[in-house]
């Protein structure tokens, strides 16, 4: 594996899912959190345990670029990359936004909204891992 190239995709890939997260969360979003606001955390106490959610999407944007290079073919990586994000997106978004959604008292749609954004921010996250992780034509 090439360190550098991992290093970057897992560097680039990590901002990416910060800005997306952002657009989806604190703009699209922040009206309905703001509607069923009793059932957070008060924002002060999320913004003091927000490195939580920092140092668990860093983890997650390592593991998503690690997985990548173990299935990894000689193909497009375009394809590649959005098959990738789509497939993580099953795996990880779709689930935990069904948990999410039979735990919490919220709308049907917000659960829906967040396994939207959550795939968007991974087929994103997947052309990124797989433009910078790409094998050589050969």
């Amino acid at each position: 594996m090439d360190w550098k190239k991992f290093i970057a995709a897992v560097v680039v890939g990590y901002l990416l899912m910060m800005a997306l997260g952002y657009l989806i969360h604190n703009v699209w979003l922040m009206p309905v959190y703001r509607e069923h606001e009793s059932v957070w955390r008060p924002a002060a106490v999320m913004m003091r345990k927000r490195w939580v959610m920092l140092v668990g999407q860093l983890i997650f944007t390592i593991m998503f670029a690690w997985v990548y290079t173990r299935g990894v073919e000689n193909k497009p990586w375009v394809g590649q990359g959005i098959r990738y994000g789509i497939l993580m997106t099953l795996l990880a978004v779709v689930p935990s936004a069904c948990a999410e959604y039979a735990i919490y008292s919220i709308p049907y749609t917000l659960a829906l909204k967040w396994m939207v954004g959550g795939g968007v921010q991974l087929v994103v996250l997947g052309l990124v891992v797989a433009g910078f992780l790409r094998k050589p034509a050969s």
